[in-house]
């Protein structure tokens, strides 16, 4: 359902406390993971403070027994389902003005969202929801330089769509459900990366809401300390983005392939952790070894290593040339050869729901990859519990272009690396007891630690957050965080924006 596309009705935006509380356990009981009732220490507003926020936000206010308000604030991740008092709906940058002032006049906890991917929960609140997604569209605005204005709300989907009809891409990611603004101020991974490096380095200036309500055009020469904090510094930190310029690339014919192995899997994934970070740029992969759940073991099903594959065009290479052996032996799931680019993201993209999840990360080069260690990964492989659910440990090319710029050239640490890798752990309630998911996030977190012991791993994905992550701050943000925290000192010393892994003032 594409939600921007509804007009918004005022006449149910105005609701009191006392339907509030009677709606509530209601909205909880509801199926899909509807959210959670919760009670904040802050009070509920009476309606004449809704009526000031509706008159505040040109995109309403949505209240819990309104139509939609489930749908708007379910966020992907079913663990962190809490159920806002409100919803301020932004159509532009005024609303965002008005939304803070509001909320900080009333005391109450809030989050932004604009597409609800979070995997900590991180725009999930039991006060106002500040949702974004009715503030979408892009446009190109300097055709010679390619550069394009993205709107603070814009989901991927509709930046796909607005940039192949414009014949331009950016490093993007595969689910088209995410929301463009989280993805490109925590960094933005893509099978193009390595080519035109990470999102967040093709980002030439933003617009920001911070605290106090003021607006900042930031760039390289004006309020340059909050652009580069916005280049990696991830979203909730320092203001609410409400729109983006990025650096685009014509869209080219490229080749896509799905390859699957179930036979000699340790040999094959060694070979491919080794070989393929010495391809050229033009070459971007991500790697899973998916581990069946209980019920596809039951029927005999295994582990098997599988790889999404795309080739920006290259003279004289193909895709056999970039796997050389590993081809022949491969089962070719599908293979597309020269299509067109946005063609070719079809095959590539991924399909999502929400469910209940959570996620590890880490970085890896690939000098520091033996053929024992990756022996190691898959024996303890065979440990793991199992849920209702497959999951996997997956390894996303990095290197390139990712590694041209330095450390601290952005808020974007993570350069020298040739994987990012993550071991996810995904169940289902009440299907999975609490005790078998107790006991999968402790492979989890053990499977984890070994990777990082056994590859010298390092660091973790910010937008990739984990609520379990021992030193975050540091895993995050690496050399770059004393600086994060003087940005943030000097935009929000108060912390108005704040998080459970959000960053803190001086």
């Amino acid at each position: 359902m594409m939600l921007r596309n509804i007009e918004p009705s005022r006449r149910n935006f105005l609701v009191g406390a006392g339907k509030f509380a009677a709606v509530a356990p209601l909205a909880a009981s509801m199926p899909w993971g509807a959210a959670r009732a919760a009670t904040p220490a802050n009070a509920c507003p009476p309606v004449s403070a809704w009526s000031d926020l509706a008159s505040r936000v040109s995109g309403g206010v949505l209240r819990p027994q309104d139509p939609f308000f489930n749908d708007v604030c379910r966020p992907n991740n079913l663990r962190y389902n809490t159920l806002p008092m409100g919803i301020a709906r932004c159509l532009k940058t005024e609303d965002v003005q008005g939304a803070l002032n509001w909320v900080q006049q009333q005391g109450l906890p809030f989050a932004v969202r604009s597409g609800g991917h979070n995997y900590a929960g991180y725009s999930s609140t039991n006060g106002l929801l500040i949702d974004m997604s009715l503030m979408a569209g892009v446009e190109v605005v300097d055709k010679k330089e390619g550069i394009v204005r993205v709107k603070g709300g814009t989901g991927n989907a509709l930046v796909y769509k607005d940039l192949e009809r414009a014949g331009l891409t950016i490093t993007h990611g595969r689910c088209d459900a995410v929301g463009a603004a989280g993805f490109l101020l925590g960094g933005g991974i893509g099978f193009s990366m390595r080519m035109y490096g990470i999102a967040s380095d093709l980002l030439t200036g933003t617009t920001v809401v911070t605290a106090d309500a003021k607006i900042h055009k930031a760039d390289a020469k004006n309020d340059s300390d909050l652009y580069w904090a916005c280049r990696g510094g991830a979203g909730g930190n320092f203001g609410i983005n409400t729109e983006f310029l990025l650096r685009t690339f014509p869209a080219e014919t490229v080749s896509v392939c799905q390859l699957k192995w179930t036979d000699n899997q340790a040999d094959v994934l060694h070979a491919l952790l080794t070989r393929l970070p010495n391809m050229p740029n033009t070459f971007g992969s991500k790697i899973n070894v998916t581990l069946p759940s209980i019920q596809q073991r039951c029927q005999g099903i295994g582990s098997e290593v599988s790889i999404l594959a795309q080739l920006h065009k290259t003279k004289g290479k193909t895709l056999k040339d970039m796997f050389g052996p590993l081809w022949e032996t491969a089962q070719k799931v599908w293979v597309h050869e020269d299509i067109p680019y946005w063609v070719a993201q079809d095959y590539l993209a991924e399909e999502t729901y929400p469910y209940y999840y959570q996620e590890k990360s880490s970085y890896v080069q690939a000098s520091r990859i033996s053929r024992d260690g990756v022996q190691t990964l898959f024996d303890a492989g065979r440990l793991q519990p199992g849920t209702s659910m497959p999951v996997a440990y997956k390894f996303f090319q990095t290197g390139g272009a990712c590694n041209d710029m330095r450390a601290d050239a952005t808020a974007y640490v993570h350069r020298g690396n040739d994987w990012l890798f993550s071991v996810e752990m995904n169940w289902w309630q009440p299907t999975d007891p609490q005790g078998l998911i107790n006991d999968n996030l402790t492979w989890q977190k053990d499977f984890y630690a070994l990777t990082n012991r056994t590859f010298s791993a390092v660091g973790a994905y910010q937008n990739f957050p984990d609520p379990t992550l021992d030193d975050w701050a540091k895993a995050y943000y690496g050399e770059n965080l004393t600086r994060l925290r003087e940005v943030k000192t000097k935009y929000d010393r108060d912390s108005v924006f704040n998080y459970g892994q959000g960053i803190k003032p001086l």
